[in-house]
């Protein structure tokens, strides 16, 4: 295990080879990961980081752009360049922004849709109840649609021992989601989107809208769609096997062009 330096975000490190960085997403860590980490590292340098608030990093993710900037050190400091990005759900989007801003050989997006504006307007119709003393009634349908409870045991309870779900920590990274418009807030993901120029996977763990298709090909024409339908959310702890090995032919692609 490293832990890096100067404010930078907690990570372990394994393998050598393709710099593969694994971001989780809201309330998990980057213990996560450890059975996709395992498999990865056999073929590649694979780097797991904790987000704000989460596992062993300190701080605020209430900037999407600082967290980006945090990573980027983070990464930076152990002479990681150019890497393969992934991001689960939240996490998808920070990749995203991470392949949008700083040189990255390609990007897997993990069961996020880009088409957040939806989504910002259903939170916010919840925003009084979410900071309230009814924070955890509030954030049952997210949690359901996580899908943690359908996953096989012992990955079921492996998952569940790598959670901790706290409001002000759900806050913090919903705080762009809380306080910006819906359509602003799908301008600035666009205007994000509109800048990557690496190749990009979504994997989705459910079919997809037409709309959120279109969407991301608007966006990013590159744009590969990969839909596994019985994943769910957590598609990449479904089938963890299948994952890594999607994960790695595409960092074997993408370095190779």
């Amino acid at each position: 295990m490293a832990r890096n330096r100067s404010g930078g975000l907690a990570l372990d490190v394994r393998g050598e080879g393709t710099s593969v960085v694994l971001i989780h997403g809201l309330t998990f860590s980057r213990r996560t990961w450890d059975p996709i980490t395992e498999l990865l590292a056999e073929h590649h340098r694979v780097v797991a980081v904790d987000l704000p608030g989460h596992g062993e990093s300190d701080g605020s993710a209430a900037d999407p752009r600082v967290v980006v900037e945090r990573l980027h050190m983070t990464l930076a400091e152990i002479d990681v360049d150019q890497p393969v990005v992934v991001g689960h759900s939240a996490g998808g989007l920070l990749a995203t922004g991470y392949g949008a801003a700083h040189p990255t050989a390609g990007v897997v997006n993990v069961d996020q849709p880009v088409l957040v504006a939806p989504f910002a307007t259903f939170v916010q119709q919840l925003a009084e109840r979410l900071r309230g003393p009814s924070f955890a009634e509030a954030f049952a349908p997210f949690e359901q649609s996580i899908g943690v409870e359908e996953l096989p045991e012992p990955e079921r309870s492996r998952v569940m021992d790598t959670r901790y779900i706290s409001q002000d920590v759900v806050l913090d990274h919903w705080h762009a989601v809380l306080t910006t418009s819906p359509a602003e807030l799908q301008a600035t993901v666009d205007e994000m989107l509109d800048r990557i120029s690496v190749p990009y996977l979504y994997l989705a763990g459910h079919e997809v809208p037409a709309p959120v298709v279109e969407h991301l090909r608007t966006h990013v024409p590159q744009a590969e769609v990969v839909v596994w339908p019985d994943g769910g959310h957590l598609v990449h702890h479904t089938e963890p096997h299948r994952f890594a090995q999607l994960v790695s032919e595409f960092a074997s692609r993408v370095i190779a062009t």
